[in-house]
């Protein structure tokens, strides 16, 4: 309601104040960039989001939404900008409905450096799926395989058997091949946790070898280079057995996270 009654306002006021064209400069799955004419005697541009005031500027240039608080993709946002004097007198107004983009299509990572885990990561290949609302990640290893999520929400908690035909089974193994540093195998695991964020997704893992427990957890986090360019942060971290026994990114700057490039859809 109380957006409702900020776009309501905002219009009133602008009934007395020249239109506002906005032009869309620039166009992310996490961001938007806005652009306008300069208005003549405007100290500042008050931003809305969807009736929330986000950002007073004084230049006709505004950026939405950041890789740390990012707007949601494929999402349809209400903004208005509104050209003020000092005491919020209104010279112009202008509103622009916009929808992101989204982050689907293929990433890929290279191996800069000669640790590749026995020559089992050279490189990194994802796809990234959008359908019905929802992401899904691939994995191209020997073949495709479905990555996140995991297992279906019926399986949440449930323990998975190591061997098996079932695509999560050929999936957890595909990406212990890749991943994994150790000869140990576990004999059997489960996810516990899965989440999907606006521009993170999660899935945890715990696993059984012999009288040992361990858990895994990895992040798919996407976000956008300095120069604009769409990347998919890929990260598998774990304690007791797995803190020592997981391979991490080995090349230069990137902290142990594979940045993978996006590629094209």
């Amino acid at each position: 309601m109380r957006r409702i009654l900020v776009v309501i306002l905002l219009f009133l006021s602008s009934l007395y104040a020249a239109p506002l064209a906005l032009e869309v400069v620039g166009l992310h799955p996490n961001q938007i960039e806005l652009a306008w004419e300069p208005v003549e005697g405007a100290h500042y541009y008050d931003v809305y989001l969807d009736g929330n005031a986000v950002a007073r500027v004084t230049t006709a240039f505004a950026t939405l939404g950041s890789n740390e608080n990012s707007l949601a993709s494929h999402t349809e946002y209400q903004v208005i900008v509104a050209a003020r004097k000092q005491g919020n007198i209104d010279l112009a107004a202008g509103l622009k409905k916009v929808t992101t983009s989204g982050w689907e299509g293929r990433y890929r990572w290279e191996n800069t450096t000669g640790e590749d885990n026995k020559g089992a990561c050279k490189s990194l290949d994802f796809t990234v799926v959008y359908s019905d609302g929802s992401y899904q990640v691939f994995a191209h290893y020997d073949q495709v395989y479905r990555i996140f999520p995991l297992v279906p929400d019926q399986l949440l908690g449930k323990e998975v058997s190591w061997e098996g035909e079932q695509e999560y089974q050929k999936a957890y193994r595909a990406n212990a091949k890749v991943f994994n540093t150790t000869s140990h195998v576990p004999k059997s695991w489960s996810v516990t946790k899965m989440e999907m964020g606006v521009s993170r997704f999660s899935v945890e893992v715990k696993s059984r070898v012999g009288s040992l427990r361990f858990t895994t957890r990895s992040t798919y986090t996407f976000q956008l280079s300095p120069k604009g360019e769409e990347l998919l942060l890929f990260e598998t971290k774990g304690d007791g057995l797995a803190s020592w026994g997981l391979f991490s990114s080995p090349n230069p700057g990137e902290k142990g996270v594979f940045h993978c490039v996006f590629l094209g859809p």
